[in-house]
């Protein structure tokens, strides 16, 4: 399954990370920010216990919520 084009290697290899994307081919990471860049905290995380959950998706350990 391809992912998004990298804009380093410029390659359909960008895919999505618990912190943003990274490169499967050169290694290139975009990182992002918690809830877009607005900060505050979020909803506590019932996975890894941290308030951390914006819009239904932990952005430290990646864990959805339904």
């Amino acid at each position: 399954m391809a992912g998004k084009m990298c804009p380093k290697c410029k390659k359909l290899t960008l895919f999505e990370t618990t912190t943003g994307r990274k490169c499967s081919q050169c290694g290139y990471t975009i990182y992002v920010p918690p809830n877009g860049g607005m900060g505050g905290l979020g909803k506590k995380c019932p996975i890894c216990g941290k308030m951390t959950v914006f819009n239904g998706k932990c952005t430290k350990c990646g864990a959805k919520s339904v």
